[in-house]
């Protein structure tokens, strides 16, 4: 497995979250891995599971449409994520994925104004 970097520049103003193993359905379901609520200054997307894991971007994945196909125990850095969702799904079962990521952007929350 390959070793990524995260840049310190990246955390300020973000809010890291909490990494926790989360269930990868088979394909004809999926699981949203990054939240299209928000911008992230940096996501890492690990397969922890036993099967293929595709991911999508902006759209829902099956084992045929996708954009990254992670082997078990494999990665992908998926950064300067804006505003859209990115989902999974297994490609021959259900899977697990690890994701740690930083928010950096939220579309719902506005900033203050000060007067």
């Amino acid at each position: 497995m390959s070793t990524v970097k995260l840049s310190l520049g990246l955390t300020e103003n973000g809010t890291v979250n909490t990494p926790s193993i989360l269930t990868v359905p088979a394909t004809g379901s999926s699981v949203t891995l990054l939240d299209g609520r928000y911008k992230y200054g940096s996501a890492l997307v690990q397969n922890v599971g036993s099967n293929n894991i595709c991911i999508r971007v902006d759209g829902t994945p099956t084992n045929t449409v996708y954009h990254i196909k992670l082997s078990p125990l494999s990665q992908a850095e998926i950064n300067d994520v804006a505003y859209v969702d990115v989902k999974a799904c297994g490609d021959a079962g259900a899977s697990s994925a690890v994701v740690f990521n930083i928010q950096t952007g939220d579309s719902v929350v506005a900033p203050a104004t000060s007067y």
